[in-house]
């Protein structure tokens, strides 16, 4: 998922580049709102839905398909629609990018051993 991890540009992605994000991306980027907005963890999440964490962790990055059934199970348990899922805003995209920001922040000052 080099998109929302690597290197991509500083800026939010233009609507050309979100038109191109895989439904994993999009899951992810879901994923990522409704931790945010519930404040819980991928091993809050995964323990909801009776998987691991490193599972939610996969899916959270976009690392990993998930079956129907559990996207199914992801609905009825967080009460949420698919399309709430495979949605991305304005308000992801600018998490995200301050989520990157603060990454790239703690990187450039850790000290060097």
């Amino acid at each position: 998922m080099p998109r929302l991890k690597g290197a991509a540009p500083d800026g939010p992605p233009d609507a050309l580049e979100l038109a191109s994000l895989s439904f994993q991306e999009r899951l992810a980027i879901g994923l990522d709102r409704l931790k945010s907005t519930r404040g819980l963890t991928n091993k809050e999440l995964g323990e909801q839905l009776g998987v691991s964490e490193a599972y939610m962790s996969h899916v959270t990055r976009g690392m990993r398909d998930v079956k129907l059934t559990t996207l199914d199970k992801m609905t009825r348990i967080w009460d949420v629609t698919i399309e709430e899922l495979f949605t991305v805003t304005d308000e992801d995209l600018a998490r995200i990018a301050e989520k990157k920001a603060r990454r790239k922040n703690r990187k450039s000052t850790k000290p060097s051993s």
